[in-house]
């Protein structure tokens, strides 16, 4: 009984010493891949996200960035004004007849039952 106390004993401590040295591997693994990864985001991604957030804004503050959106949203408009008067409308006015014809004539009709 006693060896097998023993034994027991010492493969438990060998397979936390194997655990532990496998999880201190897989710590520094974790951590060296976090640090590799902030120290790309700091040098590299930050100044490129800086960057293209200065030239959107000397865009956005130019004002003859303004003039063109507001000409090509009167161009969108005007278009999407036609495509709707010529195409959207004439047939929603057909669906609309089509609906209330079936209204009128399935009317139930007033019977006079005294």
């Amino acid at each position: 009984m006693r060896s097998a106390v023993l034994t027991l004993l010492v493969t438990l401590i060998l397979a936390s010493s194997v655990q532990a040295d496998w999880w201190d591997g897989f710590t520094d693994t974790v951590s060296g891949g976090l640090n590799n990864a902030a120290g790309w985001f700091k040098e590299t991604a930050s100044p490129a996200i800086r960057d293209k957030f200065n030239e959107y804004k000397e865009t956005l503050q130019d004002p003859e960035t303004h003039k063109n959106i507001r000409e090509w949203l009167a161009e969108k408009y005007d278009a999407a004004s036609e495509f709707t008067k010529e195409e959207i409308v004439p047939e929603l006015k057909k669906v609309y007849e089509a609906a209330t014809a079936d209204v009128t004539t399935s009317e139930p009709k007033a019977e006079n039952d005294k």
